[in-house]
């Protein structure tokens, strides 16, 4: 059974002295496999002008409607591994079997320190090393299915070929949703948008 390969690489150095000093936000939505994260990210960026995604590394292929450097920088494992290698991923693990991504370490720092306001999808082990190096600044939500077998079907309709593993994983990252700053559950798509987007918003209001 694959679940995944995870490494914090040397989270306390990563946000030394950021968590204090910066005013930037990153919220990261965490939940499995197509329970919706994506499309709730898309619609909160268009609701909110001054947001935009952090991008992460990986070494999968871009989808379509993605760009380089904005929903993530597209690397092969070789300029990957060299980044592990020198310390530039904050957290890095293989998703599914041969797609690796890793949170940049750099990047994100410097994008706190200037105080951007920031969304990203990320997978459970990326979000808690985000969460262990910036604590101040990064808010976690967690996406719930209304159901596992509303979520199976959603996976079969994507015409995943690695279904099985992917709800597995699923499982694993369900059994976690409670670590989570915030929880909500994408019944109603505009719902979630909402509820997400009021999250940012009482956030932002209480800073």
């Amino acid at each position: 059974m694959h679940l995944s390969v995870h490494t914090y690489s040397n989270i306390g150095n990563a946000g030394e002295g950021a968590a204090v000093t910066s005013k930037g936000r990153l919220f990261v939505l965490v939940g499995p496999s197509a329970v919706g994260k994506n499309t709730i990210m898309q619609g909160v960026l268009a609701a909110t002008p001054k947001m935009r995604q952090l991008p992460t590394m990986t070494t999968r292929p871009p989808r379509s409607g993605e760009a380089e450097g904005v929903q993530h920088y597209f690397v092969d494992l070789e300029t990957f591994n060299q980044m592990l290698a020198d310390g530039d991923l904050l957290e890095h693990q293989e998703v599914h079997p041969g797609k690796f991504y890793g949170v940049p370490r750099q990047r994100t720092k410097d994008a706190l320190d200037r105080g951007d306001l920031l969304i990203a999808d990320v997978d459970i082990y990326g979000a808690q090393a985000l969460k262990t190096a910036f604590p101040d600044n990064v808010i976690t939500i967690f996406v719930l299915p209304t159901t596992k077998e509303v979520l199976r079907q959603r996976l079969l309709e994507r015409g995943e070929a690695d279904l099985e593993d992917r709800l597995r994983r699923a499982e694993l990252e369900l059994s976690h949703a409670d670590e989570f700053d915030h929880q909500i559950v994408n019944d109603v798509l505009d719902h979630s948008i909402e509820m997400v987007s009021n999250i940012v918003q009482q956030t932002l209001a209480a800073a």
